[in-house]
């Protein structure tokens, strides 16, 4: 591949902006046509597209269900039975005061932290349809609820695909540290707000049949929604895996940078759909601070898959997506940084223990999360009461 392939495509992409902008075509036709695109590629790529879905939906049936599902039950009861309130007297001084939110809002956190995306978006965006919170604390609360559970850390990248469980505690603590770093830098001067006027749970009398109906039905639909966006999004890699344009594109620029091969390929992917990025980059032939930086920044950015799910859940709420990905990508660019210098600094025989030595602890290291969002909230309190407290 030369230079002159690459001046093509520039220019071809600048002229196809520059002739949109002057036919001003309206956004929702270009949408059609670049979902016409997208149906003749999969048309001529039937095979392969469709192998691509299967492993989609093993991928959902194997990881996302057996976890989430029963997650989302247990939460949509407790909504059910006003446990925000509880959560909000328990944990809301601790977690949402040094962050600046409203102790509703520590319901939304817990359970991005105990379950990742998207669930932490889902019940903030409940949480503000119950009238608990308004627009602006919405928004912020959007990007605070959001990071990758421990789970798929530990479990998925940690073991499964770098043989080291210690490595996924790493990227966990600089998961956790990247969420708190973004409360703390988009926090505000808190202002006193008048009460909502929201019906309280503990005035009706719910059934609880009624209630685990409503519970299972809503996690139907949100589990069936999450399935649908892996499945497309998998179509969508495998399509762009392999293309040849799009691989000799990057293979030029690793060369003309010298980087090595795979690694801008694999952001790239990751920036898409974080499972596959963290897969690629994980058998990248390069140093693991930097291999590590890197599943660290696409696990906290999240990718476009998981932003297109949050977006499923978001109906009557006006979020600025710009405002959004902005953030995310800072979140990234600290868990990157964090990860980066925990991996300089731990020892070097911990982190290259053995597969097998970490496996007799597994049963232990697994309560580490719910340690560690203690430790963390203990911390907030402290600086919260020291430099943030006004009488």
């Amino acid at each position: 591949m030369n230079y002159t392939i690459i001046f093509l495509w520039l220019l071809i992409i600048l002229l196809t902006i520059i002739l949109v902008k002057l036919l001003n075509i309206k956004k929702n036709v270009l949408f059609c046509l670049l979902c016409s695109i997208f149906i003749i590629l999969f048309v001529l790529n039937i095979k392969q597209c469709t192998i691509a879905a299967i492993d989609g939906c093993k991928l959902w049936y194997n990881a996302v269900l057996p976890v989430t599902f029963p997650f989302l039950v247990i939460c949509n009861l407790l909504i059910a039975y006003d446990g925000i309130s509880l959560y909000s007297k328990l944990l809301g001084p601790l977690i949402c005061n040094p962050l600046g939110l409203s102790k509703d809002c520590s319901f939304p956190i817990v359970a991005s932290f105990l379950c990742g995306y998207p669930l932490g978006a889902k019940y903030s965006i409940d949480l503000w349809a119950l009238g608990s919170i308004n627009d602006s604390e919405c928004q912020r609360l959007l990007n605070v609820a959001s990071n990758v559970g421990p789970l798929f850390l530990i479990g998925s990248v940690g073991t499964a695909l770098l043989n080291n469980t210690t490595l996924g505690y790493i990227l966990l603590i600089a998961n956790y540290l990247s969420v708190i770093f973004i409360g703390i830098i988009t926090k505000k001067n808190r202002t006193l707000r008048k009460p909502l006027s929201k019906s309280s749970i503990n005035e009706k009398k719910i059934n609880f049949g009624q209630a685990i109906k409503n519970a299972v039905g809503n996690g139907v639909n949100t589990i069936l929604s999450i399935c649908g966006f892996i499945v497309i999004f998998s179509v969508i890699i495998s399509l762009l895996k392999n293309s040849s344009y799009i691989n000799n594109t990057f293979n030029f620029l690793e060369n003309l940078f010298n980087i090595q091969k795979g690694t801008l390929f694999s952001i790239f992917l990751g920036s898409i759909e974080m499972t596959n990025g963290c897969n690629l980059v994980s058998n990248l032939n390069i140093l693991l601070p930097l291999k590590l930086g890197i599943i660290s920044f696409l696990c906290s950015f999240s990718g476009l898959s998981v932003i297109a799910q949050i977006s499923s859940f978001i109906n009557d709420f006006n979020i600025s997506y710009f405002k959004y990905i902005s953030l995310k990508l800072i979140q990234g660019i600290f868990s990157f940084i964090i990860t980066y210098v925990l991996i300089k600094i731990i020892p070097t025989s911990v982190v290259t223990s053995s597969f097998q030595k970490t496996c007799t602890i597994n049963s232990i290291m697994y309560l580490l999360p719910i340690f560690l969002i203690l430790i963390l909230t203990i911390i907030l309190k402290i600086i919260y009461k020291l430099f943030f407290h006004s009488s």
